[in-house]
């Protein structure tokens, strides 16, 4: 009975421990759910891995585009656990919401559990510091629900750290699940052998073993890679990686964006870093591993996406070591004091946590859910209007590529094209852009010809792989834009076009570069100014292109020339040049619809006829719309509008 007695009230007594630790965390929870909520959106690139899933699901084998064996994707086990879900007929893109959200929580328990083994003999409100402040991380509460790997990636990443720190043996388990969710998982064993070596100045055996039984474990998905894609490493990191001084200088901007949001500049690292040998040996472990971890982020040039994604591993260890500098500091003060100090700092450094990066989050937030629905949209009305198996070639593949399940995807960058991402033509001397992707082949996506090709801003060349396609004559001569209607509110009264470059034309000849890289760049920057509302400095600079063309110029130089005329009120000077465009190339149907409205103005309903069968002739779709919309510019102008008859294309 006293046995008895003893191991209840031992039961009893364990339960309200983990009860009491759990109440002191929901606050974080809380908070970091509230944010999620806030934030709640997809993030394009998870459509590639929803479409891998969607393939293979169809019976069409893990694989971007049908009979492709490339690995597009940089998260092998993420997407084989939403294939098994899927398979037994889960929603496997709210599950892949759902999954990050929680394990997004539990980088947070982690945080928790880590700051405990630091703080155990130190002070119980040093555990919560660090644990609120990342409860509070806005970019942890951005990226966990958003579709990809990256909680996963997270909250294995810091699992592993804190079983090593345990001398735990279900770090083998660990390390090999942070590896099939992303290759960085061998980087965090690679760390943990480091850590262990340096720290304990000895043979790290344990962390040699639990990466040898990991690394055995993961053979037979290694095995699988290499028999199905021909390769270990995926597609991307030949797109993304270029070993370079530029890269460095990227991961050094990429990880100064964390220290000035979330490092506090580094102080907290600077000031552990001063205590360093009055550390415990867990503590110098967590430093080591933050600080080597911050070092990989800036080898590799940090990430193409923002609000820090790929720092979400060191949130953790950051706030811990933030909350260990302070300890230092305050160690020595009265008790008292020392929670008067801490609650001041801490509301100091929770309020800059929250507000730092707060504007950049909601910016890229909003952004980003307009530009998924601008890309779903125009997948969706591409798709109606064109019943064929049409190609598509693009530099944004996520969410575009997924509505257009079964129909060939070029990706322009190289992501899941193999082409692009290792056989990338070499840079284009005197071409300047703010683009990381810079891989692109432009002869092979010519010599590929894709019915239609978008660019990531409309009309506007800005990848390095849309602007090197002006300098060829077989993109400039055989691809027109055409448009479909949208519109970003349904508040909005009028919308805009969505463009995109169909293939109008057959390629043929050689296809080689024949006109500078000086004409690209002028012509982009008039655009800039065009977008901007400066129609005058726009055509300054379209001229400047024009006298940079080696031949004729670019016809969509000319239009958007005229369309600048148009908006200053040049009227004469807009017709004509909108005129020398259809002389030029009459399947120009911006053209056509201009000069449509003018001669319906004009109440000349023979010229008005003749472009109306171009413009139905050329996008059926949209003629009801702007017909529609001339006929109330029309009617505003004073006059009834005739109703033009269908004459014969010419």
């Amino acid at each position: 009975m006293v046995f008895a007695d003893i191991s209840q009230r031992l039961l009893i007594d364990s339960v309200r421990s983990h009860i009491k630790k759990i109440i002191a965390v929901i606050p974080a929870l809380a908070a970091y759910a509230v944010l999620a909520g806030h934030l709640d959106f997809i993030q394009d690139d998870a459509y590639i891995s929803f479409r891998y899933v969607g393939n293979y699901l169809a019976g069409h084998g893990l694989v971007y585009n049908i009979g492709e064996h490339i690995e597009g994707i940089t998260n092998f086990g993420w997407t084989i656990y939403l294939i098994l879900w899927g398979a037994l007929g889960v929603d496997y893109i709210l599950l892949a919401r759902v999954s990050g959200f929680l394990l997004g929580g539990g980088t947070i328990l982690l945080t928790y559990l880590l700051a405990g083994m630091v703080f155990k003999d130190k002070n119980r409100w040093f555990v919560l510091f660090p644990t609120y402040l990342v409860g509070i991380n806005m970019s942890l509460a951005y990226w966990s629900p958003a579709g990809l790997e990256t909680a996963a990636f997270a909250f294995f990443a810091l699992l592993s750290l804190y079983l090593y720190l345990k001398r735990d043996w279900l770090l083998i388990a660990s390390l090999a699940l942070a590896v099939w969710i992303r290759p960085e998982g061998a980087v965090v064993a690679g760390i943990l052998l480091l850590v262990e070596s340096v720290i304990e100045r000895r043979v790290p055996m344990f962390t040699l073993i639990c990466t040898a039984a990991a690394l055995f474990i993961s053979l037979p998905f290694v095995i699988f890679k290499l028999l199905y894609y021909g390769g270990i490493l995926p597609n991307p990191f030949y797109a993304k990686t270029g070993m370079d001084w530029a890269q460095l200088a990227n991961g050094l901007e990429y990880a100064g964006g964390f220290f000035s949001d979330y490092g506090f500049f580094g102080a907290g690292f600077f000031l552990t870093g001063i205590f360093f040998r009055k550390l415990s040996a867990a503590e110098r472990s967590l430093f080591v591993f933050a600080v080597l971890y911050i070092i990989y982020i800036v080898l590799i040039g940090g990430d193409v996406l923002k609000v820090h994604r790929f720092f979400l591993p060191v949130f953790g260890p950051a706030a811990i070591i933030a909350a260990l500098s302070l300890w230092f500091l305050l160690r020595k003060f009265a008790a008292k004091t020392s929670y008067l100090l801490l609650f001041v700092i801490f509301a100091g450094l929770a309020t800059l946590t929250y507000y730092m990066p707060k504007a950049e989050v909601d910016h890229y937030n909003f952004y980003e859910r307009m530009f998924m629905k601008k890309m779903r949209t125009m997948a969706r009305d591409m798709k109606a209007s064109d019943s064929t198996n049409f190609s598509v070639a693009v530099p944004t593949i996520g969410v575009f590529g997924y509505e257009l399940l079964g129909h060939k995807i070029f990706d322009m960058v190289g992501l899941t094209d193999s082409t692009v991402a290792r056989h990338s033509e070499p840079p284009i001397e005197g071409m300047e852009t703010t683009w990381k992707e810079t891989k692109h082949n432009s002869r092979y996506l010519l010599e590929s010809a894709p019915d239609y090709i978008l660019f990531s801003t409309g009309k506007k060349p800005s990848a390095p792989a849309e602007r090197a396609l002006l300098l060829y004559p077989q993109f400039r001569d055989c691809y027109r834009a055409v448009g479909w209607f949208y519109r970003a509110f349904e508040t909005q009264s009028r919308g805009v076009t969505n463009p995109a470059f169909k293939r109008m034309r057959e390629i043929t000849g050689e296809i080689v570069p024949d006109y500078p890289v000086e004409y690209v760049e002028l012509y982009k920057t008039g655009l800039d100014y065009y977008v901007e509302g400066d129609a005058r400095k726009a055509i300054e600079y379209f001229d400047k292109a024009i006298a940079a063309s080696p031949g004729p110029p670019y016809v969509y130089l000319l239009y958007q020339k005229a369309f600048c005329h148009l908006l200053l009120k040049e009227r004469l000077q807009a017709v004509l040049t909108l005129e020398e465009v259809l002389v030029r190339d009459s399947l120009v149907v911006e053209a056509h619809r201009d000069l449509y409205l003018f001669a319906m103005l004009a109440a000349d309903t023979a010229r008005a006829d003749i472009h109306a069968a171009w413009i139905k002739k050329l996008t059926p779709w949209y003629w009801p719309r702007i017909k529609a919309d001339v006929d109330r510019r029309v009617e505003l102008a004073g006059r009834q509008p005739r109703q033009p008859t269908m004459g014969p294309s010419n």
